[in-house]
């Protein structure tokens, strides 16, 4: 099975996605912010990032920059509140409040793109 780090500034964020993820047989690893998160993918193999768009410190679009340099072939969705901020992404992308069956149905579709 895949693993997936989430990385979000919310605990509660974090708590429900993995909750949601680990439903299907992901395995689920949490980051509170971007340092966390790449520090976890240093030390992890990671198959799909899952981030929030606005983080403090290392947002997500820094992070993913970070990460694919790390990890080039690295599977990235990215998950916002704000809809101004989803039209600066290219890439996959789930709105907030993330409806469960969405979530899964999109982290599928980007674990099985080429």
């Amino acid at each position: 099975m895949y693993t997936v780090l989430v990385a979000d500034d919310d605990p509660d964020v974090l708590a429900v996605m993995a909750a949601i993820l680990r439903a299907p047989g992901y395995t689920v690893l949490t980051a509170a912010d971007g340092y966390e998160a790449i520090r976890t993918l240093a030390d992890r193999h990671i198959d799909l990032l899952l981030t929030d768009l606005r983080m403090p410190g290392l947002d997500g679009k820094q992070l993913v920059v970070q990460a694919k340099v790390m990890r080039p072939s690295l599977h990235v969705v990215y998950m916002t509140g704000f809809k101004e901020a989803a039209a600066t992404v290219s890439g996959r992308l789930v709105q907030k409040p993330i409806r469960a069956a969405a979530l899964i149905a999109t982290i599928n579709q980007e674990l099985s793109a080429a």
